[in-house]
């Protein structure tokens, strides 16, 4: 993946991820490597929490397009590495959250999407 051209988005917006999407299995066992890897990036890169996260729901049995998508994934971090949170000190911050959901989403068995995020004044700390 070292020469792989870099794109600009973490995951497609437009696809969705099936348990059963007709393709072939892939390595399963690079499949988890990879996204066990992916998953201690998360804890310092937020912008990734999302795509690994639902990646990582496919780790029990992942096809070839699961595998694609990890390395759409790869690609995002080669353009991303060098992006950062910059926190600055405030006198008074407020605490601040915001949620969100898409109720039924998942295709597969219609659970929810949930997300948040918590700000301590104009900082993102969760």
């Amino acid at each position: 993946m070292a020469s792989a051209k870099t794109i600009h988005t973490s995951m497609s917006v437009s696809a969705k991820l099936l348990l059963h999407d007709g393709s072939a299995g892939c390595d399963a066992t690079e499949y988890r490597r990879t996204i066990g890897s992916l998953q201690y990036l998360s804890l310092t890169h937020p912008n990734l929490g999302f795509a690994v996260n639902r990646l990582a729901q496919f780790m029990h049995k992942p096809s070839v397009t699961h595998w694609q998508h990890v390395k759409c994934l790869l690609r995002y971090i080669k353009q991303t590495i060098h992006f950062g949170l910059l926190l600055r000190r405030q006198s008074n911050p407020v605490l601040r959250g915001f949620s969100d959901a898409d109720w039924g989403g998942d295709l597969d068995d219609r659970k929810s999407t949930t997300a948040y995020i918590i700000f301590l004044g104009d900082n993102p700390i969760s």
